[in-house]
């Protein structure tokens, strides 16, 4: 059995069903991902030596087994948090409150990145500069701009797969849970449909 502050199998695939089966991100130590690669090291070092020994043996099958699902797992807990990260991201850049806690090391630097640089993209947007003092924390009346550039375009987040269709860009291929910007006519199509819902509206 794996000591406490090591990470499992068994460990990443709880992981896994939690992001899976909710909307806001399951907490995690700081050091989880350190956790995850130290695992893999060592169960890639377990292969190699079994290997050694006979390619064929149960022992290196079931060893390549756990390490291909490890792999997967990993692949798609990052999918779910990257996903709920970049919402979270949104949120803050619009000034906006997020509980970002029980986030690991790599995923607070994402998060800081990405809410810099969509407080870019907005300043560029709306042509006003971003005020310094909201570098390293959640702003908190930044929700106008977003708002009255509007016209320009407006932010949906994608609740359900939507057929291919023809715009004013060319072609779109949304899919669940993707982030566009998109035409207001359009936008407003996808959310009386129930296909899409705006993110950061004003109230």
């Amino acid at each position: 059995m794996a000591r406490e502050e090591d990470v499992s199998f068994e460990r990443i695939t709880r992981v896994y069903r939690d992001e899976s089966q909710r909307k806001t991100l399951a907490p995690l130590e700081p050091d989880f991902y350190e956790k995850v690669n130290r695992y893999l090291t060592r169960l890639e070092a377990d292969l190699a030596a079994e290997r050694g020994k006979d390619p064929n043996a149960k022992g290196a099958v079931l060893l390549q087994d756990e390490l291909r699902k490890a792999l997967q797992k990993r692949e798609q807990v990052l999918h779910y948090r990257e996903r709920k990260i970049a919402l979270l991201a949104i949120q803050q850049a619009g000034g906006g409150e997020a509980d970002v806690r029980g986030l690991a090391r790599p995923e607070q630097e994402l998060l800081r990145r990405l809410v810099d640089v969509l407080r870019a993209h907005r300043a560029e947007a709306t042509g006003l500069a971003p005020d310094p003092t909201q570098a390293a924390a959640p702003a908190t009346s930044a929700a106008e701009p977003p708002a009255a550039a509007a016209p320009k375009g407006v932010l949906l987040h994608i609740l359900e797969d939507v057929p291919p269709f023809a715009g004013p860009d060319g072609t779109y291929r949304l899919r669940k849970e993707d982030l566009v910007t998109l035409p207001p006519p359009l936008a407003k199509v996808l959310v009386e449909r129930g296909k899409a819902r705006v993110v950061n509206a004003t109230p």
